[in-house]
């Protein structure tokens, strides 16, 4: 698979996370203890905390069968490590998505996974009744949740759709968002570098600033998903943390809520800037970033290498942390991860979970953050100081940036009706009409709730 296709993946895959992630009531004050109780501090998180993996040196011998979507290559970078935390673990491939249908037919071949890498959200393994909460095994092995960030725990929490805050998995890696900037062009426009945290006003006026001809070349001050209208289009609404849908009723709250009209005004702003975007549909299904017409582009973390992938290419771009609203909204999205889950029908839970524990370990986590994979344990420093450090395309660039800003706490409840309203999808009409924000909600208040009532039909 080529770098630009797999992060065009990753990107899908993270995307449809955010969907679920982002879109419950503005209202954290229901989350559990556990989930607000503060990141934990350094000195925790680099001591033998009970977060690594119990000594199984006496353990029976045993096979942990992992689903994994990315191939044999990948899997073996990235959990072949684990057998020599685990010495009676032997980990074997279940090369196979999360998803209904492939689900179904290993099912069907009595092939059971022990732990499922849940790359297209848990609505396959709910439906399947294939999870099993890791509460008790937590407590039972001693497994330290504040080893997490709190923002991430909350969230694995909020992802339970019975509402009893359950932890249903843990996390395989969180990717920061932030800047990637150009030099370059910040060079041939004479405006000074983002080494410091912005504003999304800021950003705007920067925008400006370098959105203009220079030598038979269109340049563009600033990129937020391909063309300005999908993927990382959204993430200053995903800062908000709002919600779309009544998570009961499955009522659109679009029109509703002060949120997502601030989020438009904000980017009516940016479309208003002449020759931000190209006026060709077809040319705003990728991004422009690589092509070193763009100044700024608000990515994940791993954009330089899946996105531009070329050291020379990449020489002169270097990293600044995510803009904010500002007036006391100072947080990043709050933290999501898809899961690796233990089976149901896993006859090896316990050594499984063992697995989860190595996996989520300093040690190996640290492995893991050398080949650019963005880790979960974002707020151990020592940890996170090692991204990309075998991957040339970061070399010497500040990924540091990348953690500068923290993320905020996500909803208590998450709607499972918000993937029906397709605000990312919609950006491109939005950013070519002359529609006014009421209109345009109006319109796609419509589209949606005809969307929400047709899938609780089919449900029913």
């Amino acid at each position: 698979m080529s770098n630009r296709k797999r992060y065009q993946s990753m990107l899908l895959i993270a995307i449809l996370m955010l969907t679920a992630i982002f879109s419950g009531c503005t209202s954290s004050s229901n989350a559990p203890t556990e989930a607000s109780s503060g990141n934990a501090t350094e000195s925790n998180t680099n001591s033998n905390s009970a977060s690594e993996p119990a000594n199984a040196d006496n353990d029976e011998p045993v096979t942990i069968k992992v689903l994994y979507p990315w191939g044999p290559d990948a899997f073996e970078q990235r959990y072949r490590g684990i057998e020599d935390l685990l010495p009676n673990v032997t980990i074997e491939l279940v090369d196979a998505r999360a998803e209904l249908e492939p689900l179904q037919e290993l099912n069907a071949q009595k092939i059971v996974p022990d732990i499922i890498f849940a790359n297209w959200g848990l609505d396959p393994l709910f439906e399947l009744d294939m999870i099993e909460p890791l509460d008790d095994m937590i407590a039972k092995h001693q497994f330290d949740l504040n080893t997490l960030d709190a923002s991430l725990v909350a969230t694995m929490r909020a992802l339970d759709k019975e509402g009893q805050g359950r932890i249903l998995g843990f996390p395989i890696q969180y990717s920061p968002y932030g800047i990637w900037y150009n030099k370059e062009v910040f060079d041939k426009f004479g405006v000074e570098y983002p080494t410091e945290r912005l504003t999304w006003d800021e950003v705007v006026e920067l925008a400006k600033q370098m959105t203009a001809e220079r030598d038979g070349i269109q340049y563009r001050g600033l990129e937020m998903g391909p063309g300005l209208a999908s993927g990382e289009v959204t993430i200053p609404l995903s800062q908000l943390a709002v919600n779309l849908t009544d998570p009961d009723t499955g009522e659109v709250l679009i029109d509703k809520e002060p949120a997502v009209t601030r989020y438009l005004e904000l980017m009516k702003r940016i479309y208003s800037i002449p020759g931000i975007f190209n006026e060709d549909p077809e040319a705003r299904k990728d991004y422009e970033f690589s092509k070193k017409n763009v100044g700024m582009i608000v990515s994940w973390i791993e954009y330089l290498r899946w996105g531009v992938g070329d050291p020379e290419v990449a020489a002169n771009m270097e990293a600044a942390p995510l803009p904010v609203w500002g007036d006391g909204q100072e947080a990043a999205p709050p933290a999501g991860s898809n899961l690796l889950v233990i089976n149901k029908y896993s006859e090896h839970k316990d050594a499984a979970f063992k697995v989860l524990m190595a996996y989520l370990s300093p040690e190996h986590q640290t492995n893991l953050a050398k080949i650019g994979d963005a880790p979960p344990l974002f707020n151990n420093k020592e940890v996170v100081s090692h991204f990309g450090e075998e991957v040339e395309v970061f070399a010497e660039k500040n990924v540091a940036a990348f953690y500068e800003v923290s993320p905020g706490l996500p909803p208590a409840k998450i709607s499972t009706w918000d993937k029906y309203v397709d605000i990312s999808g919609s950006m491109l009409k939005f950013s070519t009409s002359d529609m006014d924000i009421a209109s345009f909600l109006r319109e796609l208040k419509e589209e949606s709730q005809i969307k929400i009532t047709e899938a609780t039909n089919q449900s029913n």
